[in-house]
């Protein structure tokens, strides 16, 4: 019964050796392939989602689609062929009966690659990147075959703008600012490279640019207050005050972008690294030789600038402007230029007279439009033409004829009755037909009337018919203008103490007295 139970306790004993003797065997494979492993192997099979693998293993490894890549590496590695070598990392080892290994292919990739990257960082203060796309907020580039992203902030010097579309394909060298393994984050900057190097380049800019020095660059931007010029080392700014002798001159009118200008240095300012530029101050001003262009009576076109109560501004040239004085704008009076001129609008104008040292040039708008200039020949004497009664004094009615053409019709021409007050026959604004009397353009006047001709006028008093017209193409006479002057003689005080005592009007007594005096001087003349 004894060597029984011994007999069943050594096979018990050499059952367990076995089972132990397997599990070393199953350790030792273990051993060997672990999670995490790199091995490489040999494509078996090709499934649709994905392939095996025979890593050596006591079956074939399997490594899904999904393994293969990933889009944190850069690359363009093409799908594997049966029989084609693969490099890849164990992910998982399964047990029992359906044990299988789990492959990836990336992993073991993103590995490599972050361990060169990382070991690059640490021997470098700088890491040479590549851009490869756009996104937005900045730029994705390649870094030792990861993708790494770059802020559109840190691309370039702070106040700057910088379009990322430029540095594609382009390597450039960047610091590296954040990492992150597990979450696979690069995150780099060019910017703090970029301003350690722009401070250089100033420094040695500031040391031989000055104020007054004509530099040459392009035009790198175009603003609605001025223009930007790179200048190679800094860029400067071209105030649009700057950028022309013209005045309110518009910048894409002037420079396009990429224009290679000349441009001259008017101010610097080191603290805030701003340059201020002039194009205008390159070119000669057109006010030096102004008075041999523009000689009194050249007759040129120009275009409205600017209009204001006391006349309007027209530019006959870029630079250079002139004046057309308020009354030098029209024939008639007017209240505002506005009246005849619009802003923008194509003139043609005379020059008056130029003063160079003031930068000063007076033009004529209506001395080129001169309406009594053909008045002789459209106005015949005895001629029936259209008028409106513009203004009545007590001599007479002031009609227009045209715009820019009054005449008068004296109160003798007014009616075949004799008339004491021209309102008894007019009134202003009325329109009625008068005959032409008489032209005179040089002295801008005409007569006119409306009795009919061959018809004596009625008689009035030499005092009367003597009345001081005044020009029919300028303002109309004041208040007391409108009354002829009586002309003080030395016999005045003795004529108005007779007057006092006379019961014939004053203009007639006046006339009679007259008539007397001329009398005697004739007698004492013989």
């Amino acid at each position: 019964m004894v060597d029984e139970l011994r007999t069943e306790d050594v096979m018990e004993t050499q059952e367990k050796e076995e089972t132990m003797e397997e599990m070393m065997q199953q350790y030792d494979v273990m051993g060997d392939f672990h999670r995490g492993k790199v091995v490489e192997g040999t494509v078996v099979d090709s499934r649709e989602d994905g392939w095996l693998v025979d890593v050596g293993y006591k079956c074939e490894g399997f490594l899904p689609r999904k393994e293969w890549t990933h889009r944190v590496l850069v690359e363009e590695t093409p799908e594997p062929e049966n029989g084609a070598k693969v490099r890849v990392q164990i992910t998982n080892i399964g047990q029992g009966e359906d044990a299988q290994l789990g492959l990836s292919r990336w992993h073991c990739e993103f590995d490599e690659r972050w361990n060169k990257l990382e070991e690059e960082a640490e021997n470098n203060e700088t890491i040479t990147v590549k851009g490869i796309r756009k996104v937005k907020g900045g730029l994705i580039v390649s870094c030792c075959g990861i993708e790494g992203f770059i802020p559109i902030s840190h691309l370039t010097q702070e106040g700057h703008g910088v379009n990322p579309g430029k540095l594609l394909d382009q390597e450039f060298p960047v610091k590296l600012i954040e990492k992150d393994r597990r979450k696979r984050r690069l995150v780099f900057s060019r910017r703090s490279l970029i301003e350690e190097e722009l401070t250089g380049i100033r420094q040695a800019f500031y040391e031989q640019v000055h104020e007054g020095d004509v530099l040459e660059g392009d035009v790198s931007s175009i603003t609605s207050f001025g223009v930007f010029v790179n200048l190679g080392a800094m860029e400067g700014l071209v105030h649009i005050s700057e950028l022309s002798w013209q005045r309110n001159a518009k910048a894409k009118k002037i420079v396009a972008k990429g224009d290679h200008v000349k441009v001259k240095v008017i101010g610097i300012d080191k603290e805030n690294n701003r340059i201020s530029l002039s194009i205008r101050q390159t070119l000669d001003d057109p006010w030096t030789t102004a008075a041999e262009r523009w000689t009194p009576g050249k007759v040129t076109e120009g275009t409205v600038t600017n209009l204001t109560e006391f006349g309007a501004f027209v530019e006959i040239e870029p630079g250079v402007e002139g004046l057309i004085h308020i009354g030098d704008l029209s024939w008639t009076r007017i209240k505002h230029p506005k009246e005849v001129l619009k802003k923008g609008q194509k003139v043609e104008v005379s020059i008056i007279e130029t003063d160079t040292e003031r930068k000063r040039i007076s033009l004529g708008y209506k001395q080129l439009n001169d309406p009594w200039k053909d008045a002789a020949e459209k106005y015949q004497k005895d001629a029936e033409v259209p008028v409106k009664v513009v203004r009545i004094a007590d001599f007479g009615a002031f009609v227009e004829l045209e715009e820019g053409i009054e005449g008068l019709i004296h109160i003798s021409q007014l009616s075949s009755q004799r008339v004491e007050n021209p309102k008894e026959v007019l009134s202003e604004g009325q329109e009625v037909t008068a005959r032409v009397l008489e032209v005179n353009p040089v002295e801008r006047r005409i007569r006119l009337s409306l009795r009919p001709a061959n018809e004596e006028p009625v008689r009035r008093s030499p005092r009367e018919e003597s009345h001081d017209q005044p020009p029919m193409g300028g303002a109309p006479a004041k208040r007391g203008e409108d009354r002829p002057r009586r002309r003080r003689s030395e016999g005045g005080d003795r004529r108005r103490q007779e007057s006092g005592n006379s019961q014939l009007p004053q203009e007639e007594m006046n006339f009679l007295i007259g008539d007397l005096l001329k009398q005697r001087e004739m007698e004492d003349g013989e």
